[in-house]
C-alpha cells in the first residue's frame, strides 16, 4: 500500500513536473536575451547622461571663469571703461588676454568684447564697431531682449574666407551684476561639443542627438531618428538642452521584445494548464488523505520525529512537521509586520515634512491608531536636535554606539517630553538630525517661547552632561494648518544654517533668524582684499583688521556656507598675491600655509574657532614671510618708503626720483627693488591709498571734488577724476551720490 501511494503521487505529479521544466528551459534563455537588452538600454542611457554632464561640466567651468574674468581681470575692465581716445595699449592687452583665455580653454573657439558706449568691438582676431562686425544680428538682439546663459546653436562667421561654422554662444556682461558697460561673448563650435561625446557611444549599434531649446539640432548623430528608437531622454538643468540616445538596431530589439511577450503569454496558458492539472490530480488523492484523517482524527498526533506508528512510516508526523515550520514562519511575519509598521511611520512622517502628504486631520488620527502614533492637536511646530561636530562624533564611536547613543537620545527626549505634560512625535530624518513634531492646543499655548526655550534647555543640559556630547535644537514657527508644516520644518533647517555664527549647544529660533539683517556677502570681499594686501605688504595692523573683520562676521548674521565661501575666496585671494611676491615665499605657502589652512577651515565648526586656528596659520606664513624679506638687502628700505608713502601721499611731488634722492638710490633701481619686495608698482601702490583716502573724504565729508583731490595729492580735479574713475568705474560725484543713496 506504501509503495502503491507513492506511486501513484509521483505518477500523478510527473506530467507537470516535465511541463514546468521545459518551460522553464526555454524562458531562461528568452530571460537572458531581455536582460541583454536590458543592460544594453541602461548602458546607453548611463553613457547619455555622462554625455550630458560631461558638455554641462565644460560650459559651467567656461561660465565660472568668465564671470572671474569679469570680476578680476585688469586689460578687461581698463577696455569696458575706456573711451575712443584711449591708449591703445589697452586694446593690445585685452586681446592678449582673450588669446590667453582660448589657449587655456581649448574648448572656446572665438571671444569677442561689445563696449556700449562707442559700439566698438574687439576680438582675438579683429576689431570695428558693431554696424560692421559680421555678429551685428546677435549683438543687437542681445541688447534688446536677454538671452539665457547659453544660445542655441547658430550660424557665427569671423572671417568670410573661412567660412561659417555652427556654435552655441555665452554672452555675460560687464562689470559683473550691472552689466552697463559691455558685455562679454564667448562661442564655442558645435563640432568641438560632439567631439567631447563622439567617443563615448558605439555609431554602428547607438546613437545621441543634442538639440537646443528651439529644437534646433547641436551635434550628434545627423540621421533622423524615429521616435520608437529613443529610448533615453534628459533635459539638462543647466543649458536646457535635450539629450536623445537609443539604439540603431531597434527591428532586433522589437523582435526580442516580441518574443518575450509571447513566451510569457505561453507562460501564463501553461501555468492555467498547470493549475487545472493539480486541482484534478489533488482532488484524485485527497479522499484517501481525508479517510485517514478522519480515522485519526480521535487520535493524539505522535510526537515530530516519531517517524512510524505500528511499524510503518507515519504520514502525519512529517504533517505535524510542518505545522510547526508553519507557526515558526507566521511568528517571523509578524516581526516583519511590526518592522514595517516603523517603516510606514518613518514613511508618513517624512511626507508630513515635506508637503507631500493629502491627509486630513481626521485621517491623521485614524493612521495614528492603526500606527500607535500620537494623536494630532490643534497647532504644530517641528523642533530639529542636530548632533553637533558630527564628523567629530562619527570618529569617536563606532556604529554600534552610535546607533546605541540616538536611540537613547530619543528616549530621553520622549521622558522629558512626557515630564512637561507634552505630545511629541519624534524620527530620525537624517543621520545628525533627530525632528520632533509637538502638538499644541489652540487655547493652551504651552510652547511660548519662554517654556519652549526651557524645554530646550532641558534636553541640551542632560545631552552635554550625560551623553558627552552636544547638540543644537532648531525650532520652526507654530502653526494650526497641515500645510504649512513644511514651513515649519524648511524654518528649523533654516535656523540651524547660522549655527556657526551664533554657536553650538543652544536653541536658534526661525523667528529669531528671520528678524535679524542678512548681510551681502559681497560686502566682506573688499575687506578680505584689503587684509590680505596688508598681510601680503607685512604690516603689523593686518592681525588687528583680521580681528575686526571677524567682528563684522559676527554682527553681519551669515550662513554657514556663506561663512566657509567667504573663506574660500580668503585662501584664493592669499594664493593669488603670494604668486606675485617672489618664487620662495609662493612655493613655501603652496607647500606649507595652503594645505594646513585648508585644513583648518574645513575642520571648524564655529565662528570663533575658525578665526583662532585660521589667525595662527596666517600668523606662521607671516613670520615667515617677514624673516625671508628681513635677509634681503633692501628690504628694510622698502618698508620705510612704504611708510613714507602712507604718510605722505597727499604731497603732489611724491615720485620715485624723490625717494631715490631721499634714500640715495636710483630712481629705476627703487622701483625694481619695490615690486621685488612689495609685488606691486609704485604707482599703483600710490594710487590705492589715495583712491582709499578719496573714497573716505567723498563719503565721510562734503568737500569739493577739487578739495579732495588736493587732499590726496592731486593737484588738478581732471586728473585725480581720470585716476578716480579708472580704479573705481564711476566719477567722484557719482561714486558720492551712490554712496549717501546707499
Amino acid at each position: 500500500m506504501q509503495k502503491s501511494w507513492f506511486k501513484r503521487l509521483l505518477l500523478s505529479y510527473m506530467p507537470i513536473f516535465v511541463i514546468v521544466i521545459t518551460f522553464i528551459f526555454f524562458v531562461f534563455f528568452q530571460l537572458f536575451s531581455e536582460q541583454s537588452r536590458q543592460e544594453a538600454l541602461n548602458a546607453n542611457k548611463t553613457l547619455s547622461l555622462q554625455a550630458m554632464r560631461m558638455v554641462d561640466t565644460s560650459l559651467k567651468v567656461i561660465d565660472n571663469m568668465i564671470v572671474l574674468e569679469s570680476i578680476n581681470s585688469k586689460p578687461l575692465n581698463d577696455f569696458f571703461v575706456s573711451s575712443l581716445t584711449s591708449d591703445p595699449y589697452i586694446n593690445i592687452q585685452a586681446v592678449q588676454k582673450l588669446k590667453e583665455i582660448i589657449n587655456y580653454y581649448p574648448l572656446i573657439d572665438s571671444i569677442y568684447l561689445v563696449r556700449n558706449s562707442d559700439g566698438y568691438v574687439l576680438s582675438d582676431a579683429t576689431n570695428g564697431y558693431i554696424s560692421s562686425y559680421p555678429d551685428q544680428n546677435f549683438i543687437e538682439e542681445y541688447q534688446i531682449s536677454k538671452t539665457p546663459k547659453w544660445t542655441g546653436v547658430r550660424t557665427f562667421e569671423q572671417f568670410k574666407m573661412k567660412g561659417s561654422k555652427q556654435v552655441v554662444s555665452l554672452v555675460r556682461g560687464s562689470p559683473y551684476m550691472k552689466n552697463d558697460l559691455g558685455m562679454i561673448v564667448v562661442n564655442v563650435a558645435a563640432d568641438s561639443l560632439n567631439k567631447l561625446t563622439r567617443d563615448m557611444l558605439d555609431s554602428k549599434v547607438s546613437f545621441i542627438q543634442v538639440k537646443d531649446a528651439s529644437g534646433g539640432h547641436l551635434f550628434g548623430t545627423s540621421m533622423d531618428v524615429q521616435p520608437s528608437q529613443v529610448y533615453s531622454q534628459y533635459v539638462s538643468g543647466y543649458t536646457n538642452w535635450k539629450y536623445d540616445s537609443g539604439l540603431l538596431n531597434s527591428s532586433f530589439v522589437s523582435a526580442v521584445s516580441y518574443l518575450y511577450n509571447l513566451w510569457f503569454i505561453v507562460g501564463l496558458v501553461m501555468i492555467a494548464i498547470g493549475f487545472i492539472w493539480m486541482i484534478y490530480v489533488s482532488r484524485r488523492n485527497s479522499k484517501p488523505i481525508e479517510a485517514i484523517a478522519a480515522r485519526f482524527s480521535s487520535y493524539s498526533l505522535p510526537v515530530v520525529g516519531g517517524g512510524w506508528w505500528k511499524g510503518k512510516p507515519d504520514e502525519f508526523a512529517f504533517i505535524e512537521s510542518a505545522f510547526d515550520q508553519i507557526l515558526e514562519q507566521s511568528k517571523q511575519y509578524q516581526e516583519k509586520y511590526r518592522e514595517d509598521l516603523h517603516v510606514r511611520t518613518r514613511y508618513m512622517f517624512r511626507q508630513l515634512i515635506e508637503g507631500d502628504s493629502s491627509l486630513t486631520v481626521s485621517e491623521w488620527k485614524s493612521e495614528a491608531d492603526r500606527l500607535n502614533l500620537p494623536q494630532p492637536l490643534d497647532q504644530f511646530r517641528i523642533l530639529i536636535i542636530e548632533i553637533d561636530k558630527y564628523g567629530d562624533f562619527c570618529k569617536n564611536y563606532s556604529k554600534v554606539d552610535q546607533d546605541l547613543l540616538k536611540f537613547t537620545l530619543r528616549t530621553v527626549v520622549d521622558e522629558i517630553a512626557s515630564k512637561w505634560d507634552c505630545r511629541l512625535w519624534s524620527e530620525w530624518t537624517s543621520s545628525p538630525n533627530l525632528s520632533l513634531m509637538l502638538f499644541e492646543e489652540r487655547d493652551h499655548d504651552r510652547f511660548e517661547n519662554t517654556m519652549l526655550l526651557r524645554f530646550a534647555e532641558h534636553i541640551i543640559t542632560w545631552t552635554h552632561q550625560n551623553l558627552k556630547f552636544t547638540i543644537t535644537v532648531g525650532a520652526g514657527g507654530s502653526t494650526d494648518q497641515l500645510g504649512d508644516i513644511p514651513k515649519s520644518y524648511k524654518g528649523a533647517m533654516e535656523a540651524l544654517k547660522y549655527k556657526i555664527v551664533l554657536g553650538e549647544n543652544r536653541l536658534i529660533q526661525s523667528e529669531d533668524i528671520s528678524s535679524q539683517g542678512i548681510a551681502e556677502v559681497y560686502t566682506h570681499l573688499g575687506e578680505i582684499r584689503s587684509i590680505i594686501q596688508s598681510f601680503r605688504m607685512l604690516k603689523e595692523h593686518w592681525s588687528d583688521d583680521y580681528e575686526k573683520w571677524f567682528e563684522q562676521l559676527k554682527s553681519s548674521f551669515l550662513t554657514n556656507d556663506e561663512i566657509f565661501s567667504l573663506m574660500n575666496y580668503l585662501i584664493y585671494y592669499i594664493g593669488r598675491e603670494m604668486s606675485g611676491i617672489g618664487k620662495e615665499i609662493y612655493n613655501r605657502w603652496v607647500q606649507e600655509g595652503l594645505p594646513k589652512l585648508t585644513v583648518k577651515v574645513d575642520n571648524s565648526y564655529s565662528l570663533e574657532q575658525l578665526r583662532h586656528e585660521t589667525k595662527q596659520v596666517l600668523t606662521d606664513q607671516y613670520e615667515m614671510m617677514k624673516q625671508l624679506q628681513d635677509e634681503k638687502q633692501y628690504s628694510s628700505i622698502i618698508r620705510d618708503i612704504c611708510r613714507l608713502i602712507e604718510r605722505d601721499y597727499a604731497n603732489p611731488d611724491l615720485s620715485l626720483e624723490m625717494l631715490g634722492d631721499r634714500f640715495h638710490l636710483n630712481a629705476k633701481y627703487v622701483s625694481k627693488l619695490f615690486k621685488e619686495n612689495t609685488g606691486q608698482r609704485f604707482v599703483d601702490f600710490l594710487i590705492d591709498i589715495r583712491m582709499k583716502e578719496a573714497k573716505r573724504l567723498l563719503t565721510e565729508t562734503n568737500y569739493s571734488v577739487q578739495e579732495v583731490a588736493e587732499r590726496v595729492g592731486y593737484a588738478h580735479a581732471i586728473s585725480f577724476t581720470r585716476v578716480f574713475k579708472r580704479t573705481t568705474g564711476a566719477a567722484p560725484g557719482e561714486y558720492r551720490t551712490e554712496q549717501k543713496a546707499n
